[in-house]
């Protein structure tokens, strides 16, 4: 079992912690142990498996999740349904005086409110899964009409990209808001590679590339173009647009903790972009050079920040 998103998830698994030892020492403090007599097992099997099983179920999302919104709303849908299923299960044995009676009385009401978020996060769930699945079925068709998929990231190769991009050139004319293409880079991956080897150079690609699909609509398509770079094509879609597309994108890149396949490293990489909007005078030759110009021109910006910063 790879519990290497866990790390990632430091700061959630205190919060729970410290939500069900407050509410412990809350419960424990005010109330008084009924008696062995009076307890119902059949009671605190039933309401002790089903809160087990929520923090089972936070386990499993933090396990196989990175860090992110839906993640987030999960994890706060799920504790919170916890905490009343915790105070439901506390009451099973202990009882509590006229003035604290509250503590009874309040043990439902955090749950509907966690099923808010639940909903809320399901909902998002569902559409990321469905970004994924529009993802996955391109390359499939891609990889069976055309084999033109990339090996080591699962998306389309650059010779499918400059098919894609010649295509929509000539239907410029038609689309209502022409096209735009993305490109991005990982800064000094070469080094990375020297230094954590080709296998974890790899595995960042491919998380690198799943962290893009994620943050992509579903017309747009993905594709590694040449070692670490990847483009991404926004069929009819304004500049403006895709400008508030690529810097969603980098952000979601640059937030992206990589954790190395013996979990000894964790890794932030810092994320150059170009963008260029498509005319009718455009070739695709000319296009990708626009936009490697581009890259070229940031990277030596950020290098040159990063001098005066030092």
């Amino acid at each position: 079992m790879n519990l290497s998103f866990l790390k990632l998830h430091r700061s959630l698994l205190l919060i729970l912690v410290v939500m069900l030892a407050s509410v412990l020492t809350l419960t424990l403090s005010f109330g008084e142990y009924k008696g062995h007599s009076e307890v119902d097992w059949f009671d605190v099997a039933g309401e002790g498996g089903i809160t087990a099983m929520t923090l089972v179920w936070i386990f499993f999302i933090l396990l196989s999740r990175p860090k992110g919104r839906v993640t987030n709303l999960l994890f706060a849908g799920l504790a919170i349904m916890n905490l009343s299923m915790t105070l439901d299960f506390i009451d099973e044995f202990v009882s509590y005086s006229d003035e604290q009676a509250w503590l009874s009385t309040i043990e439902s009401i955090p749950a509907p409110f966690g099923m808010i978020l639940m909903t809320i996060a399901l909902y998002h769930w569902h559409q990321e899964q469905m970004s994924i699945n529009q993802q996955l079925r391109n390359r499939e068709r891609f990889y069976r009409e055309h084999q033109l998929s990339d090996a080591i990231s699962g998306l389309a190769s650059a010779d499918y990209m400059k098919s894609q991009i010649n295509r929509e050139l000539n239907l410029l004319h038609h689309n209502l808001h022409g096209f735009s293409l993305l490109m991005f880079d990982i800064a000094q991956f070469d080094r990375f590679n020297r230094q954590f080897g080709d296998a974890e150079g790899d595995k960042l690609l491919q998380e690198f590339a799943q962290v893009i699909t994620l943050n992509v609509r579903e017309q747009d398509l993905v594709c590694r173009y040449a070692s670490d770079c990847f483009i991404v094509m926004l069929p009819n879609t304004k500049l403006a647009v895709a400008e508030q597309l690529s810097l969603s994108i980098v952000a979601a890149l640059e937030a992206f903790s990589f954790n190395s396949s013996d979990s000894t490293l964790t890794y932030k990489q810092k994320v150059h972009a170009s963008l260029v909007s498509a005319t009718t005078t455009d070739s695709t030759s000319g296009l990708l050079s626009k936009l490697h110009q581009g890259l070229l021109k940031n990277k030596h910006l950020h290098e040159y920040s990063d001098e005066q910063t030092a």
